[in-house]
């Protein structure tokens, strides 16, 4: 992944400057930039040379709505416990107004996209905050003096009047800027050249996109695991629990353990439950065994990406001990198959070196196994708690 630090020494072009399209995503301090050209890039297969400011801000708001509301990932700085970024805020504006229309667990583009034309009127406010830097600073690079003057000044009606002259004279400018009285109705128009590169190196230039961005959301909240899997092009949901589950079912089969919920106690059968995460995969970004409790699925669907109350961390830390117990105490005959189970579990299961290391290991007390899994499932909580993850109760 280090290559996509240079996009300069991966592409090369005798027309245009790789370099200063590279340094278009330099100087980020709220991220825009990357979500700015990250939805230039997508929306050019299908447009012409000519793209509004307002769907380009639609597109971004696209892209960051699951880094918002489903991973709870920062964009910007908070001020007084507000988001400062306005890309953020519009997301989060976005949210509370159709949170009673969210029921479907993953919207499709054209699905969000309808609900920011029919909440636009309370967007508005921010997406005109995003149009006042980031599309006339990204091309910074691009531009002399005059032009950066300009720009530093926000005199935009002579900036843009000064691109139009610039674009003819300078060969292989990024994008001019077509003026409207409605800030939202101005357009960037593309040159042919970069159109025609951008189409040619497509998924080169947004994977460069998406590895930058990656970074610089790891710098924003810097306690999260894998952003960078978070932000593949296909989300990491897929989950490896068949072997977590077949143990848990084991240890009740074999060693007695009974399977029940420990948000609410409801008994519950072998052959019909689910393995629920803790603290919500979405942010742990793993299966690990020391974060699964069974549940069934009804409880599941309404827990789903939300924390469990911190009320909840003594049972679920006394029922991890039952199960430590079932596989590593078991004095059965069929102690080896339950111990022959638990090692098939290490490949996605226990990846964690204290969980590997400490936890999972014969001969801890039930103090010792606690306390161990308490101080390290509050950490991890914790953490969680900070990204703004809704509290659950059963």
């Amino acid at each position: 992944m280090n290559d996509y630090n240079s996009l300069s020494e991966i592409l090369y072009s005798n027309e245009l400057d790789i370099k200063k399209f590279e340094n278009l995503l330099s100087h980020n301090a709220q991220g825009y930039k990357f979500f700015w050209l990250e939805a230039i890039i997508n929306l050019l297969p299908e447009k012409e040379d000519e793209i509004r400011f307002d769907e380009i801000i639609d597109e971004m708001i696209w892209e960051a709505w699951r880094i918002v509301t489903y991973y709870h990932l920062r964009l910007g700085p908070m001020i007084n416990g507000s988001a400062a970024n306005y890309l953020e805020r519009a997301i989060r504006t976005l949210y509370n107004c159709a949170k009673d229309e969210l029921s479907i667990k993953m919207l499709s583009k054209e699905q969000l996209k309808g609900l920011i034309r029919k909440y636009n009127e309370q967007l508005r406010e921010d997406k005109i905050h995003l149009t006042d830097y980031v599309p006339y600073r990204l091309i910074s690079p691009f531009l002399d003096k005059l032009g950066k003057d300009y720009v530093e000044r926000k005199d935009y009606a002579r900036f843009i009047a000064y691109l139009d002259g610039y674009n003819k004279m300078h060969h292989g400018f990024f994008y001019g800027i077509v003026d409207a009285e409605n800030e939202l109705e101005k357009k960037i128009r593309i040159s042919e050249e970069w159109k025609r590169f951008i189409l040619q190196n497509h998924a080169i230039i947004l994977g460069w996109i998406r590895y930058k961005k990656a970074a610089y959301l790891q710098n924003r909240n810097p306690g999260v695991p894998g952003i960078i899997y978070k932000l593949s092009v296909k989300p990491q949901n897929e989950r490896h629990l068949e072997n977590a589950r077949k143990l848990w079912k084991m240890a009740s089969e074999i060693a007695e353990l009974p399977l029940r919920e420990i948000y609410t106690g409801n008994k519950l059968s072998v052959d019909d439950f689910t393995l629920d995460h803790f603290v919500p995969k979405s942010y742990v970004a793993n299966d690990e065994l020391w974060n699964l409790t069974p549940m069934g699925s009804r409880l599941n669907s309404s827990k789903n990406n939300k924390l469990p109350d911190w009320e909840y961390a003594e049972k679920f830390v006394g029922y991890q001990y039952e199960f430590y117990e079932a596989i590593f105490k078991n004095t059965s005959g069929a102690a080896e198959k339950l111990l022959k189970q638990f090692e098939k579990c290490k490949t996605y299961n226990v990846n964690a070196s204290w969980a590997a290391e400490e936890l999972y290991i014969a001969g801890k007390t039930d103090t010792q196994f606690k306390n161990l899994l308490r101080d390290n499932l509050k950490l991890t909580y914790d953490a969680a708690k900070l990204q703004s993850y809704e509290i659950w109760r059963a």
